[in-house]
């Protein structure tokens, strides 16, 4: 079964690069990085990649976002969700995603990106360095235009409370117990209104799962949607 991964802002498949080998054995896998300033138009980006037939579909934070919207826009293709530190609420105040835009507009973003990095991941100056380096690394990649474009989808994105009762595929939402962006309470409460969810907090993780607890995620995904040895 193939399996496309969407990354978090300001982030590219270096985020699933230490969970795609683990989970080769039972899925194909595939990145799209989306760069529209919509959620709708980011969705439609990920199901064009995906081709024909069925397909899971995974995201994490911005990339989680754009997942969701994926599954409610194609569900008769989508035959798993994962969503890693990102809950259904639209933004209640643009205030803090506009400065980021602005900052974009200045210089790249540069300092508020390094503040990104600080508090991203679970202790990012002792265990989770090497994944808040990771994420310094792709977010130096990162072009101004994908990141105003991700950023404008955020600020702009709708609302999916009410419409979590629709994703009737099987679901799974992993987040970190340490997330300093996404609360694990949002994902507990998101899995609780969904038909067919399963909400597993990971311990002593924050925001980039992927980064931080490969070999847990894998796990996971694994006990989720390979049954009797196959991918669903």
């Amino acid at each position: 079964m193939r399996l496309l991964f969407v990354p978090a802002f300001a982030c590219d498949g270096d985020l699933y690069e230490p969970l795609i080998p683990l989970l080769r054995p039972d899925f194909d896998c595939q990145t799209v990085t989306p760069a529209e300033p919509d959620m709708a138009a980011c969705a439609r980006l990920v199901l064009d990649a995906a081709g024909e037939g069925p397909f899971l579909v995974a995201g994490t934070s911005f990339g989680g976002h754009v997942a969701r919207e994926v599954a409610l826009i194609a569900p008769d293709r989508v035959r798993g969700l994962v969503v890693m530190g990102a809950g259904p609420a639209g933004v209640a105040d643009r205030t803090p995603l506009e400065r980021r835009r602005a900052a974009i507009e200045v210089d790249g973003g540069a300092d508020m990106l390094e503040e990104m990095a600080r508090r991203i991941v679970f202790e990012p100056e002792g265990r989770g360095q090497d994944a808040a380096d990771a994420f310094r690394r792709m977010a130096a990649r990162a072009t101004a235009g994908r990141l105003l474009a991700q950023n404008e989808a955020l600020a702009t994105r709708p609302d999916r409370s009410a419409d979590l009762g629709r994703i009737r595929c099987p679901a799974l939402l992993l987040w970190g117990a340490e997330d300093a962006f996404s609360p694990p309470s949002v994902g507990e409460a998101m899995a609780g209104a969904m038909p067919d969810a399963r909400f597993v907090p990971l311990d002593e993780c924050g925001h980039l799962p992927s980064l931080e607890a490969p070999m847990r995620v894998a796990a996971e995904i694994r006990r989720r949607f390979v049954v009797a040895g196959e991918a669903r």
